[in-house]
């Protein structure tokens, strides 16, 4: 079972506590489940890994106890969960009335820190869900797998070209700092001119407002990729079977076109470079003939000065995911070839030799790396919901292909979180998102001899971009890939991580047998892509369930699997962008396209559209339904498509579709997608992919995405009659908390504090400190989402993030405040009005009416009481007197 899905419940089962919904219990460490009773409805049963010995439960007893509270087989579910914490036993009891009650064995409950307590909770609300794979095999989840990171307190900021970062930095450098700000320059010739800063005193309000400065963003850690591993490991008959054929990479190696005399760059965590199947050598002269490590062994992402990054020039991999990665593009035995078995490779580990996460300039600068060396194409496997195109990891991507360079990303392993939940690696215009098929399936026992042929993949993450842009672009093999690992040896492993390396493979067949940018230009990148792009075979539909009625959308799948023989050999040659119709507010109704006859001889083309499952994605308690909860339906749009044209040797017609909008309720965000096929009369079948939702105008209140909080956000602890000190020397409890989800990503959440009695007449964006009775922007401790509750043994409240936060997923979100404000003062004593507020969809920030702003009679009026005397209101901030253990660095994720 996918943690995916676990992970967004989870949140939900915080907030329902919080609301009185939900009671905890706390059985004993030596209590049998007595305490359960016949009404439990689902349960977990699950042992952990902890420091103490008596924490080893096994799975027989763990069975017999839940067979003893009598919880149906069904409802069961065993398995060996990683952990810190002092846990022996965990039993979920979900009660058939309203009030639901958990009871959590536990050493010490003050030990169960949240985000492990919160996987436990979310096994057993999920059971009901049931997502899995068609014909999944049994597997087990990476240790190393994780499906979101965090904000962190540095800034990527772009400056003007011509000014260099000088100006910028000696602008941060006269404020004064409580830690002297941290710079970092990108090393990105004419494609990137920007800087990382690390700084306690500006937010992005402030950075935006210093001369010499294009763009800011905040940057963000970057969780290693979740995979899944084979539970029966390979065996001979793997080992024998080839899933080239599926693609038409056999035939093209049948021909003798191995890859020979291109160069892909992995981004990863680098790579084995001694197994022989990889070359067994590193350097010039070698298959991997260069790279580089950005990181080195012992750098952490939340301890940078202590554990600052040390790069050096060999990029081994410890982990293994980059092995994998680099075998699916070039590895060669007796047994095993890779797409591209003669392809040149270079790799850029950006994790340490303990893999945990990276972060965004970590990448970026991997990007501009490759870029620099000299490489056809970049491939990388990383990445994390984002959404938005003009993120700085997306928008340099994006740059690149521009340049000429083909860049691949994997689309993401989130699907279960349902649409509207891109990857931030996979978003650039013009970059390639690559989704994951099921090529291993065999004959159905009931149809005997009928093969199910290749299906998609229930983990790839769905489009479309937050933008409304057409995401994934592709699909390829990814589920139960063999590849190479450490020691010399081979894993079968699932993921889009294993999908984008294959795509990486094709595109390094066709620059071995045409060129490369250097050969081709900047227009190359651009021009495969689209090759690659429109070669798609189409899928059926699979959520937790086949359905062959309907066709997979190119929300989920791109326009389908791809077929190497079409972008190596095809006349046809299509330019185009995916036909994004937008939605309601912003519908685009005529796109047009070219298309080149690149062969000798004239083709006539004929055009068909081909509607593929639409679907209802509102809900009203997720706001954008979970993957297990989408049920297709045929919704077709009216459309107007070219009449058949004759177009001759070398040349180039443009032609275009005019779309209308389809009779649906668009109250219920209705998403509705296909293909229009481009068939000519030699045979030669391309499509382009079209798509769009019926969202409505952004700020009517009878949709759905008016209320950007799917209900109204929650502030802690009321019984303060909302009054702080913030004294947590004195009481650990004693700081705001804000939670809530939130239906639609978000490109801007701010909370801000203002005089009493302030109100949304006197809104202006952005606000500036003394104007408009703005007083500042909170700040929140970093992480804070992943945690229960504050344990000062573990938090520390020093390590903050402050807002505003751009580019914020859906979900659960939930911040903790202890006083600090985003220019590094605390906030005095006194009466204030608090504003918490989310930018709907398309939202214009200066407009009070385009926020959706928490609705409490705590946000009108809070109350900061003394903590040391003072009333002034730019008292420099005083930290806690408490410093938490090893500089606050959070507890790893199991």
């Amino acid at each position: 079972m996918s943690w995916l899905t676990l992970q967004s419940l989870a949140k939900d089962i915080r907030y329902m506590k919080r609301q009185g919904k939900i009671t905890l219990s706390v059985i004993p460490k030596h209590s049998t489940l007595n305490h359960a009773t016949a009404t439990g409805k689902f349960a977990l049963v699950a042992p952990f890994r902890g420091p103490s010995e008596d924490c080893n439960v096994n799975n027989a007893s763990s069975r017999d106890l839940a067979d003893h509270a009598n919880i149906p087989k069904k409802h069961q579910y065993y398995g060996s969960i990683t952990s810190d914490i002092y846990v022996l036993l965990a039993l979920v009891l979900f009660s058939t009335n309203d009030s639901s009650s958990l009871i959590i064995p536990s050493n010490h409950p003050a030990t169960m820190k949240s985000y492990n307590l919160l996987k436990v909770l979310l096994v057993a609300a999920s059971v009901a869900v049931d997502v899995k794979a068609v014909n999944k095999p049994a597997v087990r989840s990476s240790r190393i797998g994780r499906t979101s990171a965090g904000n962190t307190r540095k800034f990527i900021v772009e400056v003007e070209p011509n000014q260099g970062t000088t100006a910028v930095t000696r602008q941060l450098l006269m404020k004064p700092d409580r830690k002297r700000p941290l710079f970092q320059s990108f090393d990105c010739s004419d494609v990137f001119s920007g800087m990382v800063v690390e700084t306690d005193t500006h937010n992005m309000d402030t950075l935006l407002q210093m001369e010499g400065v294009v763009n800011v963003w905040q940057a963000h850690k970057v969780a290693m990729p979740k995979v899944e591993f084979s539970e029966s490991g390979p065996s001979s008959s793997i080992r024998n079977h080839s899933i080239h054929h599926w693609t038409g990479v056999d035939k093209l190696h049948a021909a003798g076109i191995r890859g020979k005399g291109s160069t892909v760059a992995i981004i990863d965590t680098g790579i084995d470079y001694t197994h022989k199947a990889l070359g067994g050598c590193f350097g010039p002269g070698c298959k991997v003939k260069g790279g580089y490590d950005l990181v080195g062994a012992d750098w952490e992402t939340h301890n940078e000065r202590m554990h600052p990054k040390q790069p050096d020039n060999d990029p081994m991999d410890y982990q293994g995911h980059g092995t994998h990665v680099a075998g699916i593009i070039a590895a060669k035995n007796e047994w095993l070839t890779g797409v591209a078995p003669e392809a040149e490779l270079l790799i850029y580990k950006v994790f340490s030799d303990d893999p945990w996460e990276t972060d965004e300039e970590t990448i970026m600068q991997a990007l501009c790396d490759a870029y620099n060396a000299g490489a056809d194409v970049i491939t990388s496997s990383i990445g994390q919901p984002n959404g938005w195109s003009d993120n700085p990891w997306a928008m340099l991507a994006s740059r690149l292909v521009d340049k000429g360079v083909v860049v691949i990303a994997s689309a993401g392993n989130e699907g279960e979180f349902g649409p509207f939940y891109s990857s931030s690696g996979a978003v650039g215009r013009g970059v390639l998102a690559v989704a994951a098929a099921n090529v291993t399936t065999k004959p159905n026992a009931n149809r005997i001899g009928e093969d199910l042929g290749p299906l998609p993949v229930y983990f790839t993450t769905w489009g479309p971009t937050n933008e409304l842009l057409l995401k994934p672009d592709i699909t390829a093999p990814g589920y139960m890939i063999m590849s190479t690992v450490l020691n010399q040896s081979y894993e079968e492993l699932s993921g889009t991580s294993m999908s984008a390396p294959y795509i990486a493979g094709i595109a390094a067949l066709f620059v071995g047998q045409y060129g490369g940018r250097a050969f081709n230009g900047a227009g190359f990148a651009k021009m495969l892509r689209d090759r690659i792009a429109s070669s798609g075979t189409t899928l059926p539909f699979v959520n937790n369930r086949l359905m062959r009625k309907y066709k997979a959308s190119p929300f989920q799948v791109g326009t389908g699997l791809v077929d190497a023989w079409k972008v190596l050999n095809y006349d046809t040659q299509l330019e185009y962008e995916p036909f994004s119709l937008m939605d309601t507010e912003l519908f685009r109704p005529r796109w047009t396209f070219n298309i080149t006859n690149t062969g000798g001889r004239a083709h006539e083309y004929s055009f068909k559209l081909e509607p593929q499952a639409g679907f209802n994605i509102y809900d009203p308690e997720y706001g954008v339904a979970l993957l297990y909860a989408i049920e297709p339906k045929n919704i077709v749009p009216p459309v107007r498509l070219p009449h058949r044209v004759l177009i001759e040797p070398g040349e180039t017609r443009e032609l275009s579709v005019a779309f209308g909008l389809p009779d649906v309720d668009d109250d219920y965000l209705p998403l509705y997608s296909g293909k229009v096929l481009i068939n000519s009369d030699h045979g030669e079948k391309l499509a382009i992919p079209y798509g769009e939702t019926l969202a409505g105008a952004a700020y009517d209140t009878e949709k759905a995405f008016d209320n950007m909080f799917i209900v109204d956000p929650f502030v802690t602890d009321p019984d303060k009659d909302s009054a702080w000190s913030f004294n947590i020397d004195r009481d650990a409890s004693d700081f705001i908390e804000i939670g809530g989800r939130t239906s639609y990503a978000c490109d801007n959440l701010r909370w801000d504090i203002f005089e009493q009695g302030w109100s949304e007449s006197l809104w202006t964006y952005p606000p500036r400190v003394g104007r408009h009775g703005f007083i500042g922007s909170a700040t929140t401790m970093r992480d804070a989402e992943e945690f229960w509750f504050f344990d000062p043994t573990v938090n520390d409240p020093n390590d903050t993030l402050p807002f505003p936060l751009k580019q914020q997923s859906r979900g659960f979100h939930v911040f903790w405040w202890f006083g600090k404000l985003a220019n590094g003062t605390r906030i005095a004593p006194g009466n204030y009005t608090m504003r918490f507020a989310a930018l709907r969809p398309y939202g214009n920030p200066n407009i009070s009416d385009h926020w959706d702003v928490m609705n409490s009679p705590t946000a009108s009026s809070i109350q900061v009481l003394p903590y040391n005397g003072t009333r002034n209101s730019t008292l420099k901030y005083r930290a806690p007197k408490y410093q938490a253990p090893s500089l606050g660095k959070a507890l790893p994720k199991s």
